[in-house]
């Protein structure tokens, strides 16, 4: 009698494995500080642990172009040629297995500190070219790593204290592989804490952008502690968000800048600790055409209200953005300064305000009735860690989660305001 055999095992359709495999994933937890998800450190050894299952599955994951089209590089502590190599050769490997699709990269630490006269191993030792006063220097063959791919879409970049870095890849005038061409969003940030020259800002070589070279580039968010922007060139005129962060330029600057912005939809600006304060008040008065969003972060900056939220004329404003840093020197007695002149903002702009967002404010209750009233389209109205009677609710500090509040006795005053929100500060 002939032994029955055991049917042969078939293997899983691609699609399926596909969808398996991205189940895996949305499961995968992260403890990293970083904000984007999809750069977590454990979705690279996750594929890999996946793609272990079988010689079938290892072929649709790698076969499969979306799964490698976010290119993560952290450098840091990446101080030998061997680990250089090795952290190389995975970004060859993701790149390859893109099959042309556009990629977004996510890359740490691109210079590495100088040791100076310190001993190390001589095999491991690289021959660096310094590049700023902060004793970085070049990390060999990075640049042109970079530079050698073509069809990035989304590029952030934590320079640390190697800034020049940014200028290296973004200032040439030409790249014979159109390097920057896909480029939609670009984000550089700087080290946070940095110890300074004794002339209290830090000076760089000036990113200017070549325009033939950046021709899709619409979104820039820049973090840099202790320097200026000028007279940086991002192609201000084709961007429509606009990100900037702890510079210690005055706001002339920055109206400079958004006077070049006759595109600009978003725009979010965080005002640090150390910035200019012009002697002579700014004549610039700019209208924003298309500026639907803007966000204002402050520490100390007082005369934001004259310098720079007077001067602005806003038809389009649909969302506003006002906080305070928790440890700023502002007023603690008396009404903030500001609800005036976004009363006034909202008036001179004729504009259909929707979202508004107050955060550590100490409101007056008449001014922001007034605002109120000025504003019918008003949808959502948000109050973060702010101390506030408003028809007969108290809004106190307490709780993680935002709690819809106060509207009914909202509506009984007659403000025309759907939802309403308390939150602690998210600062």
């Amino acid at each position: 009698m002939a032994q029955l055999q055991p049917p042969a095992v078939q293997s899983l359709i691609p699609e399926i494995v596909l969808a398996i495999v991205k189940i895996a994933l949305e499961d995968v937890e992260d403890v990293h500080l970083f904000p984007w998800p999809r750069y977590r450190d454990k979705i690279r050894p996750e594929l890999n642990r996946l793609r272990r299952i079988s010689r079938h599955w290892n072929d649709v994951i790698t076969g499969c172009p979306t799964l490698w089209k976010d290119v993560r590089m952290d450098l840091r502590c990446k101080d030998t040629t061997l680990a250089l190599e090795a952290e190389y050769h995975r970004f060859r490997l993701c790149v390859g297995r893109c099959n042309n699709l556009s990629q977004n990269l996510y890359l740490i630490s691109p210079g590495a500190e100088d040791y100076g006269s310190q001993s190390r191993d001589d095999e491991d030792d690289f021959e660096f070219d310094v590049g700023d006063w902060m004793d970085y220097v070049e990390r060999p063959g990075l640049v042109q790593l970079i530079l050698s791919s073509a069809k990035w879409r989304d590029v952030h970049v934590v320079l640390e204290n190697y800034v020049i870095f940014a200028w290296d890849i973004l200032c040439r005038q030409s790249y014979p592989h159109k390097t920057w061409e896909w480029l939609e969003a670009l984000t550089l940030e700087s080290e946070e804490r940095i110890d300074l020259p004794e002339s209290g800002r830090i000076h760089c070589s000036d990113i200017i952008l070549v325009a033939e070279n950046f021709p899709a580039l619409r979104q820039v968010t820049l973090n840099f502690t202790q320097y200026s922007l000028k007279p940086w060139n991002f192609l201000w005129g084709q961007l429509t968000k606009l990100t900037l962060q702890n510079f210690v330029d005055s706001f002339r600057t920055y109206l400079d800048i958004l006077g070049q912005c006759k595109k600009l939809e978003e725009f979010h600006l965080t005002v640090g600790e150390a910035y200019i304060v012009d002697s002579e008040q700014s004549p610039l008065a700019i209208t924003l055409p298309y500026l639907r969003k803007l966000s204002l972060k402050i520490n100390v900056a007082f005369d934001i209200v004259e310098e720079f939220i007077n001067r602005l004329t806003l038809p389009a404003l649909e969302r506003f953005t006002l906080a305070f840093h928790e440890s700023s020197e502002r007023h603690t007695f008396g009404q903030d300064p500001f609800i005036s002149p976004l009363l006034d903002l909202v008036r001179r702009s004729r504009c259909s305000l929707l979202h508004l967002s107050l955060e550590s404010l100490k409101v007056d209750e008449a001014l922001f009735s007034q605002l109120l009233v000025s504003s019918p389209s008003l949808q959502c109205l948000l109050f973060a860690d702010t101390l506030k009677d408003i028809g007969g609710t108290i809004l106190l500090h307490g709780g993680v989660v935002p709690e819809p509040m106060g509207i009914e006795e909202l509506k009984e005053e007659g403000w025309n305001v759907d939802v309403v929100y308390w939150a602690p500060s998210r600062w």
